[in-house]
């Protein structure tokens, strides 16, 4: 990942959650279903804020020669006869990344990085606490400490591991695959 397109997400996730969490208060409950709740709200805002793709530019960089490539008015698609291959390869990224498939793939592996998420922060919060509900003040110092969890080394990050098994999402790299070495 670029390291612009790291330090991006890196800066939106914060502000999300932060506007999220203005509308909550220090004192205020969580428990376990407020909590996920409020994890998806995030989520969900994140994807959805801006237009149906802006969060791609916080995963690839905007193409600058995207435009120069030419685009047929009649049939939509790109000239791609004076493109190198990684303008090409860019541009096939972004079409897989922009793609219905793609998104629902990401709403499928959201759901279940949610649900381990929640696993682990009533791990570490004690499954009584969270279930009877904690104050907000308490449960954010704890779910600080979740970053080095969230940011293992990806052979060993359950994260990753929970969606490599999902799947519809082998499926759709399975395919996804088939489809690039055949053309």
């Amino acid at each position: 990942m670029k390291a612009s397109a790291r330090s991006s997400i890196l800066e939106i996730i914060p502000l999300i959650s932060l506007l999220i969490a203005l509308r909550k208060q220090l004192k205020d409950f969580f428990n376990s279903t407020v909590l996920h709740d409020t994890v998806v709200q995030i989520l969900n805002t994140f994807i959805s804020t801006g237009s149906p793709h802006h969060w791609l530019s916080f995963l690839m960089p905007e193409d600058s020669k995207r435009n120069n490539l030419g685009v047929s008015s009649s049939t939509g698609s790109t000239d791609l006869s004076n493109a190198s291959k990684f303008e090409r390869l860019m541009l096939e990224t972004r079409a897989v990344l922009s793609s219905t498939e793609f998104r629902n793939i990401v709403d499928i592996l959201l759901k279940a990085a949610v649900d381990v998420l929640m696993e682990d922060i009533s791990v570490l919060c004690g499954d009584a606490n969270l279930t009877s509900g904690m104050p907000l003040a308490k449960l954010l110092p704890r779910i600080a400490h979740m970053d080095q969890i969230l940011l293992e080394e990806p052979n060993r990050n359950r994260y990753i591991q929970v969606i490599q098994d999902i799947p519809e999402i082998e499926i759709f790299f399975t395919l996804l695959y088939a489809s690039t070495a055949a053309s």
